[in-house]
């Protein structure tokens, strides 16, 4: 018998239904691939995570917690130039990426390996490379989150995990979303498709998603052109 939803998947349930049937979007990929009825709580999902690391759980996670295996979706909207995608999977079946690399800690001029992140969201069937990884470090308090991309290297971001969640459904995986809470030069010529993904996910998707507020979003990304 499938395992009922908890309140935080049936929002994802329903985003992914109300993206399924917006007449301005074309969804090109679904991925439902259920609830793991394994895992039982917010807190067992951590430790499985987390390992022997003794790394404290994220603030939040708790109103966050769900037990997708997978789930994602692939859209775009033609008219707009607007494309995302999101793929979700749960903190106890979180795995490294399949290579080893190395990253630039950015505070204290070390590096680490990128088997100390575990990826929550990515990107598998457009394949962009990007994706978000979660760090349990011991001793550091809240984990953090990264933003690993192979044409923009890697970016710790400004959030934590529950920001990070309620950021992506907001965006709805909105390619290039993530920048808009890193370091992350937005103003350079380096960045200048970035940018201009960021302008056009911002002009529209007030207007595919009336209903919810981007004005926050459209504040940080002039923050950052400064």
């Amino acid at each position: 018998m499938p395992a009922e939803p908890n309140a935080y998947e049936t929002r994802w349930d329903a985003l992914c239904a109300a993206l399924d049937a917006h007449p301005a979007i074309e969804v090109s990929y679904r991925i439902n691939g259920g609830i793991d009825a394994t895992v039982t709580d917010a807190d067992s999902a951590w430790t499985a995570l987390a390992g022997t690391t003794g790394a404290p759980a994220p603030a939040g996670l708790a109103d966050r917690f769900h037990r997708f295996r997978e789930l994602g979706r692939q859209w775009g909207v033609e008219k707009s130039g607007v494309h995302g995608e999101f793929f979700l999977t749960h903190l106890a079946a979180a795995q490294p990426q399949g290579y080893e690399s190395w990253i630039d800690s950015w505070t204290d001029q070390a590096r680490f390996s990128s088997s100390e992140l575990r990826i929550i969201d990515e990107h598998p069937v457009t394949g962009t490379g990007g994706f978000a990884g979660i760090r349990p470090a011991p001793g550091r308090g809240e984990p953090e989150l990264w933003w690993s991309t192979i044409q923009y290297a890697d970016w710790r971001l400004d959030i934590g995990y529950r920001e990070y969640m309620d950021a992506l459904m907001l965006t709805r995986g909105a390619f290039h979303w993530q920048f808009l809470f890193t370091a992350a030069p937005l103003a350079s010529e380096e960045f200048d498709r970035v940018r201009a993904h960021l302008e056009r996910m911002l002009d529209a998707l007030p207007a595919l998603f009336p209903e919810d507020d981007f004005g926050p979003l459209r504040q940080r990304f002039e923050e950052r052109l400064r």
